[in-house]
C-alpha cells in the first residue's frame, strides 16, 4: 500500500488550476470574465442614458385660448404635423383658428406647417353679431 505524503509535492505546486468546464455566458469568448463584464455595464450605462435622453421628447406645442374653454399642451416629434385640437369655446365668438402671434396676424396652417421647435399658439376670436 502506497503511502501519501504528509505535505503536497512542489510538482502539484506548480501546476495551474484547470479552468472550470462550465462558464456560463462566457464559456465560447476568449475573453476574461472580468473584460466581458466591463463591456456589459457600459452597454448598460448607454442604454440607460439613451432612454433618459428620449424621455426629454420633442418639441411642446402650448396653446392660448386667450378667453376660451382651455386646450392641453401637445408633444410632437421634430418635423411632425400637429393634429389639430378639439377647438376652444367662448361664449359670444367663434372660433377662427391657430395663430403664432397673439395679434393673429399669422396663422398655423395644420396641413402644411411642421414643428420643429417649442411654440405657442393664440386661438383666433370674431365676435357674433348680437
Amino acid at each position: 500500500m502506497a503511502q501519501i505524503p504528509p505535505y503536497p509535492s512542489q510538482d502539484s505546486q506548480d501546476q495551474e488550476p484547470e479552468t472550470p468546464k462550465f462558464r456560463g455566458l462566457y464559456r465560447y469568448v476568449k475573453v476574461s470574465v472580468r473584460t466581458l463584464d466591463i463591456i456589459i455595464a457600459a452597454c448598460v450605462i448607454v442604454i440607460i442614458v439613451a432612454t433618459i435622453a428620449g424621455m426629454n421628447g420633442g418639441p411642446t406645442v402650448t396653446f392660448d385660448s386667450r378667453g376660451g374653454t382651455d386646450v392641453a399642451a401637445v408633444d410632437c416629434e421634430p418635423g411632425e404635423k400637429l393634429v389639430a385640437p378639439e377647438p376652444p369655446t367662448r361664449e359670444g365668438y367663434t372660433f377662427t383658428g391657430w395663430y403664432r402671434d397673439p395679434n393673429c396676424t399669422d396663422m398655423w396652417d395644420m396641413s402644411e406647417d411642421l414643428v420643429s421647435e417649442d411654440i405657442t399658439l393664440y386661438a383666433g376670436w370674431s365676435k357674433n353679431d348680437p
